[in-house]
């Protein structure tokens, strides 16, 4: 019934598309709870609206932790359920593309929430040489998630990405290896501005200074 309400309406599906990025980026699924953390109020914001909207009468409970990441966390079996059903792991190393955003509006919806959370814009200048350093990066431990997505700005967005790198990450003495993806590029930022664009205030005004940094020549 929940499955039907949604994928009968657009504007939910946009939704539902923007959630479950969310969900895979900074936030997780278990048997139990689904909860997203971030520190920015506005992707919060967003968050509680969407999933509010998508799911009548939900309840929801709200925390913050002392390095001041907040979370919007709901216990519901039906909707845990229906979350497990469309994406079947959620834990990072495992991530895939969800089959339903099979469109260039859902796969806007979910790029940019997907963004919002892992993505990171980089303007630097090196005072030695003066010269600017401009990079569009996105961050997975999944090789298969990060070639997904470097397909579908190629065909979807005509977004041209860099060859995806990998580094190892040591935490608490474990080690993860860490896949990037990089868009450099006037055309491919203005792309990116024009088609996706970020919700996240402060990478928002990074992209655009990034993208004006290329004027005069």
């Amino acid at each position: 019934m929940l499955k039907e309400e949604i994928f009968n309406d657009k504007e939910k599906l946009k939704i539902l598309s923007r959630v479950v990025a969310h969900y895979l980026g900074d936030g997780c699924v278990t048997n139990k709870y689904a909860a997203y953390f971030n520190k920015n109020d506005a992707l919060l914001n967003n968050f509680e609206r969407d999933i509010t909207t998508l799911f009548a009468r939900i309840h929801l409970t709200k925390g913050k932790y002392n390095s001041g990441t907040k979370l919007i966390q709901i216990q519901n079996k039906e909707i845990i359920q229906f979350l497990k059903e469309l994406v079947s792991d959620y834990r990072s190393y495992a991530l895939r593309l969800p089959n339903f955003v099979n469109n260039k509006e859902l796969q806007k919806e979910f790029l940019r929430a997907i963004y919002d959370d892992e993505g990171c814009v980089a303007l630097r200048v090196f005072k030695k040489t003066n010269e600017i350093k401009r990079n569009l990066t996105l961050a997975s431990k999944s090789q298969k998630f990060i070639e997904e997505i470097k397909d579908l700005l190629e065909k979807s967005f005509n977004i041209q990405s860099n060859k995806i790198n990998r580094y190892d990450k040591v935490v608490e003495k474990k080690i993860f290896t860490i896949r990037t993806l990089s868009i450099t590029g006037k055309k491919n930022f203005e792309r990116f501005r024009e088609e996706i664009d970020f919700y996240h205030p402060v990478k928002r005004e990074r992209l655009d200074a990034m993208t004006s940094s290329y004027l005069g020549k």
